[in-house]
């Protein structure tokens, strides 16, 4: 007996349906992505535009006042208030641009500024004009302390509950960065030995085979440096944030790690094709953690590509304050509903070294940003956006590829 799909008349989304919420979904995500990663410093310029239209508006509703009542203390009163609290919140504006968080992380308190004046707004809406609309008394002024009242004390308790979650979240930081700091003691230990072990081996098969297998023992050689360097680079990374201490990014030669890093992706895969739009010159803010990030990302675009004919591409493209490097393969791609959790701690992954995860956390900490694009018509672009050196933002941009 077949029993037809009656998902529909249960209020259950069917698959295509629920392929479509998810693609509109990914869309959107997308969408949000690309403005963040290219206006770095909208979340501190809403915020500030938010705090000058409150003060036009309190000098315009003074003038009116004026016309209407005259001059009188109360609207002094009342325009100087207006004017502290709107300084105030221009002053968190630029207070929020020289902070180290992510412009992820500015556009969400900007995002929460908008939203805590649409719930204080309704609030007042439904207190103010509705009752009268309807032929309800004003109350006079005990109902808009009474909302007020509500207002004030949902907001307190949403700030209270970030301020403990913060607190709890940071004790929980500290704690997995002392575990971190002693597993990598370990691990640096053990790697380093065992790769002190491998160079020489390969250092004596090279004088035993006199030239024979060059190209192999070239690989094998550099790949043993690499791993030392990237042991020894990430002890101190391990320590900076375990410790929580203030690393300020520096600038970095953008061009020369993502150089050194493709030339070491094509001497280690075979039937690999890497073509590369690397200007020349193009200097970040970073640490020497960066080749490791980008190391991460060319192996993970590698590793996980399925096609017979595998093949990355690597675009650099400058703009005034940020860079923006993607990542294009022809692998299987991420579906939408990973895009975001192939980056979180603990998610299943074959890719060597830290994982996305390690990168990720890095160009947040640079004060940068990542998300995953769809490639046409197979595969995955990973765009990574890093704040421009300030050295940098006067040199010309060349098109000088690789």
């Amino acid at each position: 007996m077949v029993v037809a799909d009656r998902s529909g008349d249960n209020g259950e989304m069917s698959d295509s349906e629920s392929g479509a919420v998810s693609r509109v979904t990914g869309a959107v995500r997308e969408r949000v992505e690309r403005v963040v990663t290219s206006t770095p410093r909208g979340g501190p310029a809403v915020v500030g535009g938010i705090g000058i239209a409150l003060f036009l508006i309190t000098l315009l509703n003074f003038f009116r006042e004026l016309r209407q009542f005259g001059f009188g203390w109360p609207q002094v009163a009342a325009v100087l208030l207006g004017a502290w609290l709107s300084a105030m919140i221009v002053y968190g504006a630029i207070y929020l641009q020289g902070t180290p968080y992510t412009p992820r992380q500015r556009w969400q308190v900007a995002a929460a500024s908008l939203a805590g004046i649409g719930f204080v707004y309704l609030v007042m809406y439904f207190t103010v004009f509705v009752r009268p609309s309807v032929g309800l008394r004003l109350g006079g002024p005990t109902l808009q302390l009474l909302a007020s009242a509500h207002a004030g004390a949902v907001a307190g308790y949403l700030i209270g509950l970030l301020y403990v979650k913060a607190r709890r979240d940071a004790q929980q930081a500290r704690q997995v960065g002392q575990q971190l700091e002693f597993m990598h003691s370990i691990l640096r230990h053990d790697v380093l030995n065992s790769m002190t072990v491998v160079r020489a081996r390969a250092e004596h098969l090279d004088q035993q085979l006199d030239g024979r297998h060059q190209e192999s023992l070239d690989a094998i050689r550099n790949q043993t440096e690499s791993v030392i360097n990237l042991s020894q680079r990430a002890r101190a990374t391990v320590n900076a944030l375990a410790a929580n201490a203030d690393v300020t990014p520096e600038p970095v030669d953008l061009s020369a790690v993502l150089r050194e890093e493709i030339a070491t992706v094509r001497s280690t895969y075979d039937a690999l094709s890497v073509t590369a739009d690397v200007p020349d010159d193009v200097v970040v803010q970073a640490d020497d953690m960066l080749p490791a990030v980008f190391g991460n990302l060319l192996s993970n675009a590698v590793q996980h590509n399925d096609a017979d004919d595998r093949r990355i591409h690597i675009a650099v493209r400058a703009g005034a304050e940020s860079v923006v490097v993607r990542v294009r393969d022809n692998g299987p791609g991420v579906p939408d509903e990973e895009k975001e959790a192939v980056f979180e701690q603990g998610y299943s992954s074959t890719g060597g070294g830290f994982g996305l995860f390690f990168v990720r956390t890095m160009i947040d900490h640079y004060g940068g940003s990542i998300h995953i694009e769809d490639n046409q018509p197979r595969g995955s672009v990973f765009v990574v956006s890093l704040p421009r050196a300030e050295q940098d933002r006067t040199s010309p941009f060349a098109g000088v590829g690789v």
